[in-house]
């Protein structure tokens, strides 16, 4: 029979905490246990308990980190995969020492294509698939030497390396909304951070099975010969001449120092892939927890209409007063007004279409008839913004008529071209086509791909060389952009239409093209560019007559 008082003043324990027992999630101090002061823990005698810990045998919840932040491997990184990324870590070395641009350079987006491709971490079609694309982009490395391509080219084959690893864990290519993108490219960005994470544990699992995989046995014999080849290599070359001639070598310890940071980044990057690759499904980013009013979204989407139709109020009204009406409002002849402004137009266009994406993220949707209201106003403010690229295009193109035809005027041409496709594009998907699809991002992106795979077919520098030489006529020539701004692209074209032009301007071009003869800072046969040597020949053509 127990009492029916309790030390505390309450109900006394019931029978089921035997004495000497650890405390309760409630708190209340078993029985047999004295009263402790208010704020502090009961502790069983004996113990001895460190300041700022909590006393042995109390339950403590681990801390779990948030899923967006987490890296967790479906399969972890093997031995044999870090000497495979050592391997792509010699070729970026070869290829940044060649210049990048070159038969090494494109070697380097086919082998990282081919090596993850092989390792078999890449588990799903689609995955595949785009790794496999990425040299169709890096190829062009060994082709082309325009400035105005191969940056785009890297980026390309790039993205397609990171979004094939990504969805190996899971997705599809036609259902990639924005914040889904954004999310993967935080999670490739962690996994490039947990690298030396995964080279540590592995290092440690092998330590702790005695060192017996095979791969890390050769590892372990070549630093065992490492030493032992070079003692013995230098007793070699110092007892025989015609040896030493043919294995000596200059040590340079600033350069070794830039080699091995290169093979380490690009083994880094390599490994970093195959994480992303390796990784389980990543979570989403957090939701912001501000959400704007669907009033006030739809305010800011009358006021960008109202705003575009009064311009496109006033493009029609410089059209119908012409010339006359333009000089009197503005002081510039018709030809000054229509070939100014390109620039600024397409900004507009850029910014509305993240602006409009932008703000249908953050707009609360959820009643309908918002929604409705919602979707109506921005294919409208879209559908506006399509005249703007009209109007962008027709000035860059009275522009190029004018004065001349040039990289940057044509580039902004065909961005205007992608943006305008970008926004009907925007149009479709808002209007609900393909609706529970988030197709848009994807679309638009494959577009921008073969826009650029067009270009680098087409070789847009040849191109804009053979305008302007054919319109010499109409517009003054610029030979030394033609000769010195344009790439080795541009060679081949103005060769081809030296024999129809004045003698004068002839002399000009030949004189800047066969100045320019001078050896690259690159050479061998990792430096090797078609480009280059097509118009290496081209030069020796006519400048040795």
């Amino acid at each position: 029979m127990t009492s029916s008082n309790s030390p505390t003043g309450g109900a006394a324990p019931t029978g089921t905490e035997p004495a000497g027992t650890e405390p309760t999630a409630t708190g209340a101090p078993p029985t047999g246990t004295k009263p402790t002061p208010t704020g502090t823990k009961p502790t069983p005698a004996g113990s001895a308990v460190a300041v700022g810990q909590p006393p042995p045998g109390w339950p403590i919840a681990p801390v779990e980190p948030p899923p967006w932040i987490r890296v967790d491997l479906a399969s972890p990184i093997t031995g044999g995969l870090v000497l495979l990324a050592v391997g792509i870590g010699l070729v970026g070395d070869l290829a940044v020492r060649s210049g990048l641009v070159g038969l090494a350079g494109a070697l380097l987006v086919v082998a990282t294509s081919a090596a993850l491709l092989v390792s078999g971490r890449l588990r799903t079609r689609q995955s595949m698939a785009l790794v496999a694309l990425a040299p169709l982009f890096g190829g062009w490395l060994a082709l082309r030497s325009s400035a105005w391509l191969l940056p785009l080219d890297l980026v390309a084959a790039f993205g397609l390396l990171v979004v094939g690893t990504s969805l190996s864990s899971g997705g599809s290519v036609t259902n990639l909304s924005l914040a889904n993108l954004v999310a993967r490219a935080w999670h490739a960005g962690l996994q490039a951070f947990a690298v030396p994470g995964s080279l540590v544990r592995l290092a440690g699992g092998h330590r702790k099975r005695n060192g017996n995989s095979v791969t890390w046995a050769v590892v372990r014999g070549m630093l065992l010969a490492t030493p032992v080849v070079l003692l013995l290599g230098v007793l070699l070359a110092s007892a025989d001449a015609v040896f030493a001639s043919m294995v000596s070598f200059e040590f340079n310890g600033g350069v070794a120092v830039e080699h091995v940071f290169v093979v380490v980044a690009a083994a880094w990057v390599f490994l970093a892939l195959l994480r992303v690759a390796s990784a389980v499904a990543p979570a989403a980013l957090p939701a912001p927890k501000a959400r704007l009013g669907a009033v006030e979204a739809l305010v800011v989407l009358a006021s960008v209409i109202v705003l575009f139709g009064g311009f496109a109020v006033t493009q029609a009204v410089a059209v119908v007063g012409g010339e006359q009406y333009v000089q009197q409002t503005t002081g510039l002849t018709y030809a000054e007004y229509a070939r100014s402004g390109f620039f600024q137009l397409l900004w507009v266009a850029a910014l509305t279409v993240g602006g409009v994406l932008a703000l249908r993220a953050a707009t609360d949707r959820r009643e309908p008839r918002a929604a409705r209201r919602f979707t109506v106003l921005s294919c409208l403010v879209c559908g506006l913004t399509v005249l703007i690229v009209a109007v962008a295009v027709r000035r860059l193109a009275l522009y190029s008529e004018a004065y001349g035809l040039t990289m940057l005027r044509l580039y902004c041409t065909i961005f205007a071209v992608w943006i305008g496709v970008v926004l009907v594009l925007l149009i479709a998907w808002l209007a609900g086509l393909g609706r529970g699809r988030a197709w848009f991002a994807p679309v638009a992106a494959v577009c921008g791909l073969a826009l650029l795979f067009g270009l680098n077919v087409a070789n847009p520098e040849a191109y804009v060389a053979r305008t302007n030489l054919e319109r010499q006529a109409v517009v003054e020539l610029d030979t030394e952009y033609l000769t010195s701004d344009l790439s080795d692209d541009a060679v081949p074209a103005i060769v081809e239409r030296l024999p129809n032009l004045e003698a004068g301007t002839r002399e000009d071009i030949l004189d800047e093209l066969c100045a320019d003869r001078r050896p690259g800072g690159y050479t061998g046969w990792a430096a090797w560019n078609l480009s280059q040597e097509t118009a290496k020949d081209q030069r020796a053509s006519v400048c040795n007559r």
